[in-house]
């Protein structure tokens, strides 16, 4: 096998115009399935990431804007007031087995010091310590919020990270003040969360948590009382202890916040665990036609290395017939161009690897979408290429295992 391998390699070398140009086809086709691929799970991973932030376990409840005709609206907010503190502790009374369930309000205050530049991004909560519990959430300093700041209504705010860097770039945040409207709050605590903007994702949007000013609940009444006409809260989270008691529990949620709320469309249920099921069969169909393209171009790749092998086959009789005449078999022949074909294959599948990656990083620069090459793309088109030689590679060496040694010298 080595020697026939070091002929091979001999041979190739020998016409290295026709090897490069075989191999051109199959390093265009494995660089663009190595690229599509690694689009593809870039954007997989950047969508887990997404539903991450919101907790796999997680069932967000959300307050849905009321119509704007007046007729309409008041028609809903005499049958319901919307979410309140009711909904949380009914829900606890009914789920008994949830792990945590907290409600969130969002505060727009007309004034904020420190001051900063750009209050863009920057979003006043506030939270309960049950919503708290159930978010991804990493202490970075400080403490949570408790249940004796929700108790006492303390004037304590927990920061994200970007909100920490927008009030008081490099200074330390911990134990510093700020003023939202008429109220001082101390900042107890810094926290990171998912990053990456506002984004929407099957019709759900998902905000980006890192600019969060967040304060106990009881203590945004203190800072902005509740409107009238208005939901008490924008979001209930509930936390479920299991995967397999995700499901079950919102069917059974929606029927009771139907019950509560005479069947009126003040909420909307977000699950993330079924929207990364969605996503991933989403990506599996892109996958499938992305490679499927892909694909194409190895098939033409393929077929261009059995075109240059069969008229390396006419050019070459005489130096097959030589070699059928010292004594080669036909078998031996036979193998020694299904090995070129292969060496073709395996040379252009590797430089196409490298080209893939280039692809990948240069998508990755120039568009900022994720990328990511996973070892299973590699692995596949390292294993197509060698078999797109073997294949392709068959037809012209049978050719020239059939050759007759009295006839080859004649043409």
């Amino acid at each position: 096998m080595r020697d026939l391998i070091k002929e091979a390699a001999r041979s190739l070398a020998a016409h290295r115009a026709r090897t490069v140009l075989s191999g051109l086809g199959i390093l265009f086709g494995v660089a663009a399935v190595i690229g599509i691929l690694s689009i593809g799970e870039g954007a997989r991973r950047e969508q887990e990431a997404l539903i991450a932030q919101l907790g796999v376990l997680n069932v967000q409840i959300t307050s849905t804007e009321l119509p704007e005709e007046k007729e309409a609206k008041l028609e809903i907010l005499r049958r319901t007031e919307g979410l309140s503190t009711r909904d949380v502790r009914a829900i606890v009374a009914m789920l008994p087995g949830v792990e945590h369930v907290g409600g969130s309000r969002v505060l727009e205050p007309d004034t904020l010091f420190p001051r900063p530049a750009d209050r863009k991004g920057l979003r006043f909560v506030g939270v309960d310590p049950g919503h708290l519990a159930g978010s991804p959430f990493t202490l970075v300093s400080g403490r949570p919020l408790r249940q004796e700041d929700e108790k006492t209504t303390a004037r304590v705010a927990l920061l994200g990270e970007a909100a920490a860097r927008r009030l008081f770039g490099r200074k330390r945040a911990l134990h510093e003040w700020i003023r939202v409207d008429q109220t001082w709050l101390r900042v107890v605590g810094v926290v990171r969360t998912g990053t990456g903007g506002q984004t929407s994702m099957e019709g759900v949007t998902i905000q980006d948590r890192s600019g969060d000013v967040m304060m106990p609940l009881s203590t945004s009444r203190v800072v902005a009382p509740a409107k009238r006409g208005k939901a008490e809260l924008d979001e209930i989270q509930v936390a479920f202890a299991s995967v397999e008691d995700v499901v079950p529990g919102v069917d059974v949620l929606d029927r009771h916040l139907k019950r509560r709320h005479r069947e009126q469309p003040v909420y909307e249920l977000t699950v993330p665990l079924t929207l990364i099921a969605q996503s991933e069969a989403q990506q599996r169909i892109f996958n499938m036609v992305m490679g499927l393209i892909a694909g194409i171009s190895l098939l033409v790749g393929g077929i261009g290395i059995m075109n240059i092998m069969l008229a390396s086959v006419m050019e070459r009789t005489k130096e097959i017939a030589i070699r059928l005449a010292v004594g080669a078999s036909p078998r031996d022949i036979h193998r020694l161009f299904v090995m070129e074909a292969c060496l073709i294959s395996l040379l252009g599948g590797v430089l196409g690897i490298f080209a893939g990656f280039a692809v990948s990083w240069v998508v990755a620069w120039f568009t900022g979408w994720a990328t990511s090459v996973s070892l299973q793309a590699v692995l596949l088109a390292t294993v197509v290429s060698t078999l797109e030689g073997l294949v392709f590679g068959y037809l012209p060496a049978r050719q020239a295992a059939q050759l007759q040694p009295a006839m080859a010298v004649r043409l």
